[in-house]
């Protein structure tokens, strides 16, 4: 399992992360920017992990209400939602409350939450705020660099999917498709995910087909 987690916490693709203004400067022509992922690019992490029938997730709507906001284009009235996630991957659950000005917004921020408990992106949250150039007229900003990845991450990042793996994730999804999809995951959970040897991933292999034979 400790292979699992790991590779839920590797830094993902530069290409994969985005930036959103958290404040801007008083001449407005500085912005203060953190970095994001958004929510499809954690769905695609799971899958690409612990495959699809590796995890599942549960939302509850906690409030849908308004609240007052003050900045400079003075004060106002906007929608607030809160919505609880409740994620599990490989039989393990976690959960957490997002909150948004719609419900998709509110869900993906719960989504995301949650899946930082599992290590996925929780690297961001430990990098600098930075301040960049901003066009107050076109609303734009130039996206600053990101760290360098050590070695090791930048392998981790490069490293494509096995083509056992990729076998494995079709099974799961015709097993899925044949409504099977809650014994599959039983039997990933059993071996981790894709297994820890080849021989763990070959014998997975052959019960989820088995499964599928009926």
């Amino acid at each position: 399992m400790d292979e699992v987690w790991q590779k839920l916490s590797e830094p993902f693709p530069p290409g994969e992360v985005q930036w959103r203004i958290e404040a801007l400067s008083r001449d407005k022509k500085r912005a203060l920017v953190v970095p994001y992922v958004d929510a499809r690019t954690v769905l695609d992490r799971l899958d690409r992990v612990v495959g699809p029938e590796g995890w599942q997730d549960a939302y509850e709507v906690l409030a849908d209400g308004e609240r007052a906001v003050r900045d400079e284009r003075g004060e106002r009235r906007e929608r607030l939602v809160e919505v609880k996630c409740r994620l599990t991957v490989l039989g393990v659950t976690k959960e957490d409350v997002g909150e948004g000005d719609s419900l998709k917004a509110a869900f993906s921020d719960a989504l995301k939450r949650a899946a930082v408990k599992f290590g996925v992106g929780r690297y961001l949250y430990r990098l600098e705020k930075q301040w960049v150039d901003y066009d107050p007229e076109k609303g734009r900003f130039t996206p600053p660099k990101l760290p360098e990845p050590s070695p090791g991450e930048e392998e981790g990042l490069e490293e494509e999917k096995p083509e056992a793996y990729r076998l494995i994730d079709q099974l799961l999804e015709r097993l899925k498709e044949k409504g099977l999809g809650k014994e599959a995951a039983k039997i990933v959970t059993r071996y981790g995910g894709y297994g820890k040897t080849p021989e763990e991933t070959k014998r997975l292999y052959g019960e989820l087909r088995a499964l599928l034979k009926g």
